[in-house]
């Protein structure tokens, strides 16, 4: 991570346009920066995010920081070593399972609100929303990316979002009960975006990938966001959005179908956010044994090489860039 972070702060400091890719695991360290619109990425590429080269040598060059650590010093901690990792993993397993249970809370949960659901209602209001986001669309030739804003993390629910919109951009806001349209809405857009060929960010929920949370249109500074703060707080990290359009969804449920559920929905809630928390402190407990086993390989590292090769990186990619 800090070998990634020098190259982005050098990457940065030649004005040279820079995205940092943040990991999950520790919401302070980084998977990957990646610099030039693309032009070139350096990434962890150890488990559990295991990343083949796919032109190694040609293309791909692999950075082996295993070269520079004292084996003998570290097999004096074998057993220590062996211990926290296999924690590690266990902590890992079990809050899987933990999300696992949340999700099957909020599938009940969303089964709910379909039920009060106007279906009717709702998909005018999908292609109405949709036409409006898609008005000014420019066709390219570049892929649309899938990406997140945010992670669940040891320090709980984080986001980047912040750093993602300009104040010039037009934002189409949506909230609204899982199932209710948004969700359904954000899901519409992104298969008429690969159809009709234009350049999109899309950045996906950190809880379900299967879902959206925002759409971003670069070139024509447009995005259409999720607002429910089911998992991300978009609220809070654009607090003085000037929306184009807002629609709450929920507003087209029948309310009596939502009072007869009261009860059920109120428990489905209670276990989606309880599996969720019990989940961030599994993850919180993994990072603790993580923590510890870096202390064990940070007096075994040569870092003076390592900021060596580090330098002799850089100014290949520099290279690459002219």
């Amino acid at each position: 991570s800090t070998f990634m972070k020098k190259i982005g702060a050098d990457l940065s400091a030649r004005q040279i346009d820079t995205e940092y890719h943040w990991c999950s695991s520790d919401h302070n360290s980084l998977d990957g920066v990646v610099g030039s619109q693309g032009q070139i990425c350096v990434l962890d590429g150890t488990a559990p995010h295991v990343v083949e080269p796919r032109f190694p040598g040609a293309v791909d060059r692999i950075i082996n920081l295993g070269q520079y650590w004292d084996a003998a010093m570290l097999k004096e901690q074998r057993e220590n070593i062996e211990k926290l990792t296999d924690s590690i993993s266990l902590c890992f397993k079990r809050a899987y399972i933990r999300l696992a249970e949340s999700h099957l809370a909020l599938s009940e949960w969303r089964s709910y609100i379909q039920e009060a659901c106007d279906n009717r209602a709702v998909n005018r209001n999908i292609l109405g929303l949709a036409e409006v986001f898609l008005s000014n669309r420019t066709s390219s030739t570049a892929s649309p990316r899938h990406l997140f804003a945010g992670a669940i993390s040891p320090g709980g629910i984080v986001s980047k979002a912040d750093s993602l919109l300009e104040s010039d951009f037009a934002v189409l806001g949506v909230k609204g009960s899982p199932g209710s349209g948004g969700k359904e809405l954000l899901q519409y857009v992104a298969s008429q975006i690969e159809l009709a060929g234009v350049y999109a960010e899309i950045f996906h929920c950190p809880f379900d990938p299967i879902k959206i949370d925002m759409i971003l249109l670069p070139e024509n500074k447009t995005a259409l966001v999720d607002f429910s703060s089911l998992v991300i707080d978009y609220e809070a990290a654009w607090p003085t959005s000037k929306f184009k359009r807002f629609l709450d969804f929920d507003q087209l449920l029948d309310q009596s179908v939502l009072d007869s559920k009261a009860k059920a929905i109120f428990e489905s809630q209670e276990r989606f956010v309880g599996g969720l928390r019990a989940a961030v402190l599994l993850i919180k407990s993994a990072k603790d044994y993580h923590d510890e086993l870096e202390s064990y390989y940070i007096p075994a590292m040569d870092f003076e090489r390592i900021e060596e090769i580090r330098q002799e990186l850089f100014a290949e990619l520099l290279a690459e860039l002219q």
